[in-house]
């Protein structure tokens, strides 16, 4: 009976924002109205479903701050009504909303409690529309594997349930997933289902983002006149549905997708306007994002100042610790300026031997500390902000030299893919600030264990990237021990207290032969998922053929 009930919520809710696509401005001052209404009962029965359904709305017009500050409403009515099928759509509705304006700590807790109310009251849809959100909220972390497995779960749930939609969005989610590992052919069936799906039942939003998601696989391809054809056909559908949000993640998709193409000065509009959209709507993840592309983008095309500029704004979402960076950039965006007015005062002092030196002399200065400035560019962008250490950028640089290297002179070369063991709990536990001292101190004991020549990354969310040159596989074993001791031989001390701390690595030697990058990177990361499977705080090395094990001492 409470799983009806909840449904019922549910639908009324999605009615709601589909005839606010065809009507926005009269569904909208209707709710306003009825929420205004509500306001004034304080707290009636019947008077949450008014504020739910208004922030609803809000947030599918892609108005996050003002939908949070309803929603929140809405569950304060919700709770103290007892409402807890009202209850569980605002969590699901606000869950959504700080994904979208960046507070990804409360977005996870939303996800968490809204998870757990709908397995109390029996919802099996809502327990699946919430693993499709969490699914997602871990794509926007790049954590794909998470990404993938939440919404494999979803997707079952759905098929079961018969929810046709759901199963498309699923469908769509999943080859997004399955993409970041270079899963082509599998990521084309997965759109070309979902498609079909979409066209039959004719949902117009999903084909939007379906055709999206495709045009993003094509641009990774490298077919971009055909990628760029689908994100057109895309954006058309968005923008008749009205999805504002979705409209700023494909254009910041495209820019970034161009970007790693070598076509900088084609991605900066896109970029451009992807920003500008973002930043008026406080979506502060994809707001981020765009700014670290559009830095990389005109640093690609030789417009310093800009690149600084997008770079300061950059690094001005980042978290706390990066202020004395920022202060830098600061410092050195006013000694551009600096510079412009000398060569102002150059050309102005021509006829003045004496003050002409002088600004000569200026100007030679200035080059010299922009040949500065463009090396600390370089640095900030090669440089993971929180460990200081490479970031996966830099990292696929350096191993796609080193292997070519490798494979020219004859010399081994190993790989080695290491990832804390139960970090999520260090998160849950004792909150993100706390994770992040505990993955400053791994890079630095990863990057005190290894020697000099090694590289060493960070390459997403708890795991690290070793590359060691000249190193066989006796080398690259003891190494991997070396690095699993200086995990677990004494506690982190952090602003919690001393944690206990583990490693689990996977290890890929380069074989003659062809092997470039992914294929090294896949075998290590099959080598890592083994050492996992099979209890952490331990090693595996991957051969061609099979994995070998080595449990801790």
């Amino acid at each position: 009976m409470a799983s009806m009930e909840v449904r019922s919520v549910a639908q009324r809710v999605a009615d709601l924002c589909v005839e606010a696509q065809s009507a926005s401005s009269t569904t909208l001052a209707r709710l306003a109205a009825e929420y205004g209404r509500a306001r004034v009962h304080e707290g009636q029965s019947g008077d949450g479903f008014a504020a739910l359904a208004y922030g609803a709305v809000l947030l599918q017009m892609s108005d996050g701050v003002v939908a949070l500050e309803v929603l929140a409403e809405a569950e304060a009515i919700a709770t103290a009504t007892g409402d807890a099928p009202v209850r569980l759509e605002v969590l699901v509705s606000k869950a959504k909303a700080l994904t979208i304006t960046g507070d990804l700590q409360r977005a996870l807790e939303c996800f968490r409690e809204g998870l757990e109310l709908a397995r109390h009251l029996g919802d099996r849809h809502t327990e699946a529309v919430q693993l499709t959100n969490l699914g997602y909220f871990h794509g926007q972390l790049d954590e794909s594997i998470p990404y993938e497995e939440y919404t494999r779960i979803a997707l079952g749930i759905f098929r079961e349930l018969g929810d046709r939609m759901r199963v498309a969005l699923c469908l769509n989610n999943l080859a997004g997933s399955i993409l970041r590992r270079e899963r082509f052919v599998e990521a084309l069936g997965c759109y070309e289902e979902a498609y079909a799906i979409a066209m039959e039942i004719g949902w117009r939003r999903g084909q939007a983002l379906i055709l999206g998601g495709h045009g993003g696989m094509l641009l990774r391809q490298g077919a971009v006149a055909e990628g760029l054809q689908k994100y057109v056909q895309s954006n058309a559908i968005l923008e008749e549905v009205g999805d504002v949000f979705q409209l700023t993640r494909h254009q910041g998709i495209i820019g970034g997708l161009l970007l790693g193409l070598g076509r900088a000065a084609e991605a900066i509009p896109f970029l451009a306007e992807a920003v500008q959209s973002a930043s008026e709507r406080h979506y502060e993840v994809e707001l981020a994002q765009g700014l670290q592309f559009i830095s990389q983008a005109y640093e690609a095309i030789g417009d310093l100042p800009a690149a600084l500029q997008a770079l300061r704004r950059h690094c001005e979402l980042s978290k706390a610790g990066n202020d004395r960076r920022n202060e830098d950039i600061v410092r050195n965006l006013k000694f551009e300026h600096r510079m412009a007015v000398a060569r102002r005062e150059a050309e102005a002092q021509e006829s003045k031997n004496a003050e002409l030196a002088s600004v000569n002399a200026a100007l030679t200065e200035s080059l010299e500390r922009q040949v500065e400035l463009q090396a600390e560019l370089e640095r900030l962008v090669n440089t993971d902000l929180l460990t200081g250490l490479s970031n996966r950028r830099n990292m696929q640089a350096i191993g796609e030299r080193e292997i070519a290297r490798s494979l020219r002179t004859h010399r081994p070369l190993v790989l080695m893919i290491a990832d804390a063991d139960h970090f999520k709990r260090i998160n849950d536990r004792h909150g993100h600030a706390v994770g992040d001292e505990v993955l400053v101190e791994i890079g630095a004991r990863l990057r005190n264990t290894v020697r000099t020549v090694d590289a060493v990354a960070r390459w997403g969310g708890e795991e690290f990237c070793l590359l060691l040159v000249e190193t066989d596989l006796d080398g690259a074993v003891i190494t991997a021990e070396r690095l699993r001791r200086a995990m677990s031989r004494s506690p982190f001390e952090t602003s919690a207290g001393p944690l206990t701390m583990t490693l689990s690595i996977g290890i890929a030697v380069l074989h003659a032969g062809t092997e470039g990058l992914s294929g090294l990177l896949l075998r290590a990361d099959a080598a890592l998922y083994a050492a996992k499977n099979l209890g952490r705080d331990r090693y595996f090395v991957a051969k061609p053929s099979l994995l070998t094990e080595n449990t801790p001492q």
